[in-house]
């Protein structure tokens, strides 16, 4: 590094500290960083400093003065194409975007961003404002700057993969060494590994790339509480089922570590943190894998961990000696291991030791509190205070996500598309007794004993639509949870963008609300205001909704409708009562219901008028010999009484084919019926053509049209 790189100063502005110390944690080994919070201190800065600074790296939105406001200010200045900008804004709208580059901004990065992408474009961009300045200097500088760039990516991941594992021995005092020794001991194996099996492609870089992504096999203990994870006794049965589940917790956080996923260490990362508990006869956790089914870096992690913590001091336990370490090991008291590579193991042992004896091999130990152990100082030395501050931010921010899910009601979710992942909150475990973590969801999803699939088309239809201007989803969804049954949930879903090229949706942020109950009781409401109150049947209002829709539905090719009346039935009621005439409607309201089928409408409509929509009647004999069943069920129970039943029938589409036309007609077919004698049925013909209405449906329709009307005209005068 010359002394020119040196002296190049980074100004980062956002209003968030995070936003700015993770900023911060990309650039801090290849520049001087200063930080603003708002567009005043950044001019204040510019106005010292704006000969050293290589690129101002600007949030839009702040207080005292936005990011626009800043680019008007640095024109007026004279900085504007001389100090690079680059715009990190959550908004990604085109005219944003546009203003912002018609404004002078070299370069605009929406958020969330990705650390690998955020520090090749700022290298980018200096490099090209370094070229407007250094002309002679263009081919020297930009071999220098791809040489340099190629170290600063493996640094920032070496970094990375520190930071990350860091976190663990903020949290576990028992791990302040076991890291490094984890590392040592596993790229000893790997290397002794590779002398006799080709096969693996364990070449001397890629075992250092394992070496390195060994530490992060424990990162999940972040996420078992402190109690369980420094108990100085045994644990208990639950205890350890909670202890396991960290394999899986450290495997969720490297997934949702977005950043991460780029960097060439990510995949043996993710493989060890999940695997490195399995075992090659099968018994290990947390699938269950056997022999090779487990990567031969997982397995060589794995037989370092047990190493590393037989021969260090635990608080429930003091360190065993090398040989008892190694004969338990043999015995198979810590579980199966690989034949091959406990030859590798026992063929490495000398090394092994040499390596404990020169001091390469640290003893685990209880670190006291407040005292910083030597790791963590030479930690301190490498990243600064920095590291420490973005670690501290970022552990703020899990907790408060954590005690947000659990104080709240509703089921957090995070869908991985490329992943094909489903991952619950902790709450979701809690309520179902089930694992939170659901791979290969796309395939449970297939199984309609888990959602119901009406409900899951129309979702994925909703999601279809999803855009980054339109980015959030509402749908109602009927879900088997717990595998009690169906149960509806509203679920709300917010898309998370990879911005790199084109907006892609790589994953969804979500939420599960239990709405069943207010289903029901709405599903209960709607029912009885669309329900006849005595017989059950839908009301006026309600069939003639339904009707309509029906009607509408392309599919249906032929229909009937049905206008039903109870003959005598006045006089009937008069002589018998009320409660007689109640029984009668009840029983009609029975024999029509049974005489049609379920994805038939029948309604009651006045006091003794009922009507049926039949659906896909194949001719004219068809509805025919439907009604003549109907006529002489009805003569056949109420003959007695004098009761029988006149029915007026209208065909769709031959009749009309909107619901007016067709109750228009039915209701003349069914009074000419009558004129003709009652307890028959007529079908609408010519002869029907001139008959007035009588139904009490059309009045009722007339009467609720003329106080609209009324209800319009006195608008009018109001207002005027």
């Amino acid at each position: 590094m010359d002394n020119q790189t040196e002296k190049r100063k980074i100004l980062i502005v956002d209003d968030m500290e995070l936003n700015r110390a993770l900023l911060c944690e990309m650039f801090q080994t290849k520049y001087t960083i200063y930080e603003a919070e708002n567009g005043a201190q950044t001019l204040e800065i510019l106005e010292r400093e704006s000969e050293n600074i290589a690129v101002v790296l600007l949030d839009l939105i702040m207080p005292v003065l936005d990011g626009f406001g800043v680019l008007t200010e640095m024109e007026r200045m004279g900085l504007a194409g001389r100090v690079p900008v680059i715009m990190i804004t959550a908004e990604n709208s085109e005219g944003v975007m546009q203003r912002g580059y018609e404004m002078g901004a070299a370069d605009i990065v929406t958020k969330p961003f990705n650390p690998n992408i955020v520090i090749q474009r700022v290298h980018n961009i200096i490099e090209q404002y370094t070229q407007k300045l250094h002309l002679r200097q263009l081919v020297a500088e930009q071999t220098r700057a791809l040489r340099e760039q190629a170290e600063k990516m493996r640094e920032n991941s070496a970094q990375m993969i520190d930071t990350l594992s860091s976190i663990i021995e903020f949290k576990n005092t028992e791990s302040v060494s076991h890291i490094h020794n984890v590392r040592v001991i596993t790229r000893l194996l790997l290397a002794e590994f590779a002398k006799n099996h080709s096969e693996y492609g364990l070449s001397d870089s890629l075992i250092e790339i394992i070496s390195e992504a060994a530490a992060m096999h424990d990162i999940g203990k972040v996420a078992i509480p402190d109690n369980i994870l420094n108990k100085p006794g045994r644990l208990t049965d639950e205890e350890f089922e909670i202890m396991k589940t960290h394999t899986s917790r450290g495997s969720e956080i490297l997934m949702e570590l977005s950043g991460v996923q780029n960097l060439a260490y990510y995949d043996y990362c993710y493989d060890i943190c999940r695997h490195h508990h399995e075992r090659w006869d099968g018994g290990g956790y947390p699938d269950g894998l056997v022999g090779n089914e487990i990567s031969i870096w997982a397995q060589a992690v794995s037989l370092a961990d047990v190493y590393d913590a037989l021969t260090s001091k635990r608080v429930y336990k003091d360190a065993y000696t090398h040989e008892t370490a190694v004969q338990m090991i043999l015995d198979g008291e810590c579980g199966v291991f690989n034949p091959q590579l406990i030859e590798c193991f026992m063929t490495a042992l000398p090394e092994l030791n040499r390596s404990m004896k020169g001091g390469e091999m640290l003893t685990s130990t209880v670190t006291a509190p407040g005292e910083v152990s030597m790791p963590e100082k030479k930690k301190k030395e490498a990243h600064g205070d920095l590291s420490s501050r973005t670690l501290y931010l970022l552990e703020q921010e899990r907790q408060k996500y954590q005690i947000l899910s659990e104080l709240s009601d509703e089921l957090i979710f995070e869908y991985d598309l490329r992943a094909d992942k489903l991952t619950f909150s902790d709450r979701f475990q809690i309520l179902t007794g089930k694992d939170p973590l659901f791979p290969q969801i796309s395939r449970l999803l297939s199984d309609e004993t888990l959602v119901n699939a009406e409900d899951q088309r129309r979702l994925f239809k909703k999601l279809e639509r999803i855009t980054p201007d339109r980015p959030t989803c509402k749908a109602e969804l009927r879900i088997n949870l717990d595998g009690e049954g169906f149960q509806w949930y509203q679920v709300y879903l917010y898309p998370i963008w990879d911005m790199e090229f084109e907006p892609i949706c790589v994953s969804y942020i979500g939420k599960l609300i239990n709405v069943e109950e207010s289903k029901q009781r709405s599903l209960m409401l709607k029912k009885e205001a669309e329900s006849d109150p005595l017989t059950g049947l839908l009301n006026q209002r309600a069939m003639r909704e339904q009707s309509i829709l029906v009607l509408k539905d392309r599919r249906i090719q032929n229909a009937a409708l049905c206008f039903a009346d109870v003959d005598n039935f006045k006089s009937v009621n008069d002589d018998r009562g009320h409660l007689f005439g109640d029984m009668v409607l009840k029983e009609v309201a029975e024999i029509l219901t049974s005489s049609v089928r379920h994805t038939d409408l029948v309604g009651r409509v006045g006091g003794d008028e009922f009507l049926i929509l039949f659906h896909d009647i194949i001719d004219q004999r068809d509805i025919e010999r439907r009604v003549s069943a109907i006529c002489k069920k009805l003569n056949k129970r109420f003959n007695s009484y004098g009761i029988t039943g006149s029915l007026g029938i209208s065909r769709y589409p031959q009749d009309g084919e909107d619901f007016d036309t067709l109750l228009q007609k039915a209701d003349q077919a069914l009074y000419h019926s009558k004129d003709l004698g009652k307890n028959q049925y007529k079908v609408y013909d010519a002869s029907c053509a001139n008959r007035p209405f009588r139904s009490s449906l059309t009045r009722v329709d007339n009467y609720n049209e003329k106080i609209e009307e009324m209800a319009r005209e006195l608008k009018n005068i109001t207002s005027s």
